[in-house]
């Protein structure tokens, strides 16, 4: 295990930093995608509230992931270009994804007539959304290219 200082220095590398927000916006993809097919399988109660605190959870990591490869960013770089080209996309993607689910999140919370209008724009939010965890899992394969080891 490592020391607090030596895992401060390691975290602080933008490659390091980079690989550990692909892992784990490739896992916040797949807790969302497997949410959806739960939602779509009608499963209990339970079963989603606990699928729904997975997704929570791995997007507080996320989050987390994003602010730490921009810290790393400020003091150094990434020193491979293509490598720093696809780690930017991902950390791109990776906000996209978590400003898409804030939108569509608040936009369910806010809604309190079901009219078709209501609907719809709801409908179309989290279509939006579902299309950003589908630019972050092609984010996350092309760095995994990119990248092998980081996987």
């Amino acid at each position: 295990m490592l020391h607090d200082e030596e895992d401060l220095a390691l975290n602080a590398q933008p490659t390091a930093c980079a690989d550990a927000l692909a892992r784990t916006a490739d896992e916040c993809a797949r807790q969302r995608e497997r949410l959806s097919k739960l939602i779509s399988r009608n499963v209990g109660r339970a079963e989603l509230t606990a699928a729904h605190a997975m997704v929570e959870t791995c997007d507080l990591a996320l989050e987390e992931g994003v602010a730490s490869y921009e810290t790393a960013c400020k003091t150094d770089a990434i020193p491979d270009e293509a490598l720093r080209k696809q780690a930017s996309s991902l950390w791109h993607a990776s906000r996209e994804y978590l400003r898409r689910h804030s939108i569509a999140d608040h936009a369910s919370r806010l809604i309190k007539q079901h009219d078709a209008e209501a609907l719809g724009d709801l409908h179309f939010e989290y279509e939006l959304e579902a299309s950003a965890v589908l630019a972050l899992r092609h984010a996350c394969a092309a760095y995994f290219k990119s990248r092998p080891e980081a996987a």
